[in-house]
């Protein structure tokens, strides 16, 4: 049940359409909050999340926009920020996974992952920063992973850039507490999203290794992301999250 814990708070949340981000979009609604949704792709996905939102008596929208690209980020930022008058909380959750064979990787596919993860949290966090600084308070979540720490192979890519947002998560919560701005991450375990290129007798094996033998769904992520945009989560910083099912115990 709802205790309302975003009331009057604006968050963006990147690739929110779908899977993680869909769940945190409408539980950020469920306590409260308005949502902005930046998307790439899956239109549609967005249009339904907005009217779902709605549904709850809470303002939505959806925008596209590329993290990757500075000027879609700027502009999208900026029309939040017109529409709603605020930026409270920003979840930094767009993300790519591909596994791929180091030999058989391609420059191209190790930018794009280091774009989408890292240039992308970048330009979002620089754009929320402007407005959360100015205003002395705000949220930044990021999504890292598990992978961040133990890696995984065929995931050299990926591992690497979910490492890069573990330290761009504590330098930055350093930078912005002195301005009333935490940042902080969640680093899930394998999440079943319905989106992610792993066969299910992989899936099947790896939730058999757990201590609880099953797979993470979207919404069991929902209350760490829910508890560090909220009052309960003031005197977080720079801090990690872990909700993996026991598969790496920081």
């Amino acid at each position: 049940m709802s205790m309302q814990r975003l009331a009057g708070r604006v968050a963006v949340i990147t690739g929110g359409n779908t899977g993680i981000g869909r769940a945190v979009a409408l539980a950020y609604a469920d306590e409260g909050a308005d949502v902005a949704v930046l998307f790439v792709a899956r239109e549609e996905e967005a249009a339904t999340l907005v009217r779902e939102i709605e549904a709850r008596g809470r303002h939505a929208q959806a925008l596209r926009a590329d993290v990757t690209q500075e000027s879609e980020v700027e502009s999208a930022f900026a029309e939040v920020v017109a529409r709603f008058g605020r930026l409270d909380i920003l979840v930094n959750n767009a993300g790519i996974q591909r596994p791929q064979p180091i030999v058989e990787m391609s420059v191209a596919d190790w930018d794009r992952m280091m774009a989408v993860h890292l240039r992308g949290a970048f330009l979002c966090s620089r754009a929320a920063a402007r407005h959360m600084m100015a205003a002395k308070s705000g949220r930044i979540i990021n999504l890292c992973s598990q992978l961040g720490y133990i890696g995984r192979e065929n995931y050299t890519a990926y591992s690497t850039a979910k490492g890069g947002v573990i330290a761009f998560t504590r330098a930055l919560a350093k930078e912005l507490a002195p301005h009333g701005v935490l940042v902080n991450g969640v680093a899930p375990g394998l999440v079943d999203t319905g989106f992610d290129p792993l066969p299910e007798a992989v899936k099947a094996a790896h939730a058999a290794s757990l201590p609880l033998k099953r797979l993470g769904t979207p919404e069991d992520m929902t209350s760490a992301f829910v508890f560090l945009a909220s009052d309960e989560g003031r005197y977080y910083c720079g801090q990690l999250l872990h909700p993996n099912g026991g598969e790496i115990m920081p």
